[in-house]
């Protein structure tokens, strides 16, 4: 509990090239922010797994466009909410049923092409999370 009151919450984006090479970078600073949170390595394995799925299935439709891929991790005290968007705010489908069938069955929820910023968008409740943690 002491640690959760020192602990800022992180709000980052970084943005990157629509290139596959790319989500090795990705997928190490998602280790880092993950374990800043007290996840188990077993969560950080599958958030780096679905971030990095998520972030393929985005680079794979967008290599002809121009700009950049953005990802955007936002804490709350009670969410962890990723958003990933391709250059021209345009995707709206996971065209790889196996990487949309992957992300359906990590925890937390997707939503694919809704809102304002169409993407990719994965919420986990950190809430959820904690109570778990208390009970086992």
């Amino acid at each position: 509990m002491i640690m959760e009151q020192m602990l800022k919450l992180a709000n980052v984006e970084l943005r990157l090239p629509p290139d596959e090479l790319m989500v090795s970078p990705l997928r190490l600073l998602v280790a880092g922010l993950a374990s800043r949170l007290g996840f188990s390595v077993d969560e950080i394995e599958d958030l780096k797994l679905s971030i990095g799925e998520a972030f393929l299935a985005i680079a794979d439709k967008c290599r002809h466009l121009q700009g950049l891929i953005s990802v955007r991790w936002s804490e709350t005290p009670e969410t962890l909410t990723v958003r990933i968007t391709d250059p021209a705010h345009s995707f709206t489908r996971v065209h790889h049923e196996s990487i949309f069938h992957l992300l359906q069955r990590l925890p937390g929820e997707i939503s694919v092409g809704e809102g304002k910023d169409k993407g990719i968008h994965l919420r986990f409740n950190l809430e959820d999370r904690r109570k778990s943690l208390f009970r086992e």
